[in-house]
């Protein structure tokens, strides 16, 4: 069971070091989009990205729109 427990312990830590490096990615984006003069419009359609949208998420890259489209 240790060992199991041990396997899981080293999964979740590979995926949280996975979750930090994709933020990261989309904080270095969203510093690039600033610099460009582009932030808070969609990278897919360039339209502007709602403003509740950015509150909850400063470093979305698409409109709601576009975001529902993906999935």
């Amino acid at each position: 069971l240790s060992r199991m427990d041990a396997m899981q312990v080293q999964a979740m830590a590979l995926a949280a070091q996975r979750m930090r490096t994709q933020e990261i990615l989309r904080i270095e984006a969203t510093i690039q989009r600033i610099d460009a003069g582009a932030y808070g419009f969609c990278v897919t359609c360039d339209e502007d990205i709602g403003g509740q949208r950015l509150s909850t998420d400063p470093t979305v890259p698409t409109c709601i729109t576009c975001a529902s489209k993906v999935k």
